[in-house]
């Protein structure tokens, strides 16, 4: 789904911890909206915003869309290295794409996106500020 890019991407490093899989061991499909919010902070964080900064500014983002393909099992104690980036920026929205990789190899786990749109206080969608969407 997702290609990479070098520019303005993030990636972390995540233990499989035992409560994230299921009874054999493998990650559960439902923690990956977890890795997802992870990884995206992260992003945020390198872009220079702060949730701070959107409150004050009377936005907020709501989740339009998410999607995730699962490619092979990601195994307790495992560690998982998850790559985010800006993906495309509309006019409302922002798409981030995502992957999930095996540390030490090049075996893809899952590779994810979301649509994240800014709405106003009546949760309306609203244009993306000049001075936010620069830094995406």
């Amino acid at each position: 789904m997702n290609k990479t890019p070098q520019k303005n991407s993030v990636t972390i490093e995540m233990a499989i911890m035992s409560f994230e899989t299921d009874y054999q061991g493998i990650v559960n499909n439902t923690e990956f909206i977890r890795f997802l919010e992870r990884v995206r902070y992260a992003l945020s964080k390198k872009l220079g915003f702060s949730f701070k900064q959107v409150r004050n500014a009377k936005l907020w983002t709501v989740m339009a869309h998410v999607e995730i393909n699962y490619y092979s099992p990601g195994r307790f104690e495992d560690i998982m290295l998850g790559t985010g980036w800006v993906e495309k920026v509309g006019n409302s929205s922002v798409t981030i794409g995502y992957d999930f990789r095996l540390k030490g190899s090049k075996r893809l786990i899952a590779d994810a996106k979301q649509v994240m749109v800014f709405v106003n206080t009546d949760l309306k969608p609203t244009p993306i500020p000049a001075h936010l969407r620069k830094r995406l």
